[in-house]
């Protein structure tokens, strides 16, 4: 069966993109890495955008208020002996890893 031009489909979903950036400080503290921890901080970077893109809010903390001018808690992604910390810009559609740094030990 043809469709008619201007028709959509029934069951059609708008998926929203969402891009990862990268600050120029994270730029500078992702040089100290390896290639492969690097890839894997992108890697888990993109999935948290995809499943933004997707509708999932599961991958952020409940949106809540700046009281006392404190600022939400950071979000953050662990890889190897890294720590990545980012922030979704909603109203930009984009995930912005601000800065990586080593990780302490566990056992301490």
């Amino acid at each position: 069966m043809l469709k008619e031009v201007g028709e959509s489909p029934r069951n059609f979903v708008q998926r929203i993109v969402y891009t990862v950036e990268i600050s120029p400080s994270a730029w500078n503290q992702l040089a100290h890495l390896t290639l492969e921890t690097y890839r894997r901080i992108r890697d888990e970077l993109d999935a948290v955008a995809a499943a933004l893109g997707e509708g999932s809010e599961r991958v952020l903390p409940p949106r809540g208020k700046r009281d006392g001018g404190h600022a939400p808690p950071r979000l953050s992604v662990v890889v190897d002996d890294a720590i990545a910390l980012y922030d979704v810009d909603r109203e930009r559609r984009v995930v912005l890893l601000l800065e990586v740094a080593r990780r302490l030990p566990q056992e301490l």
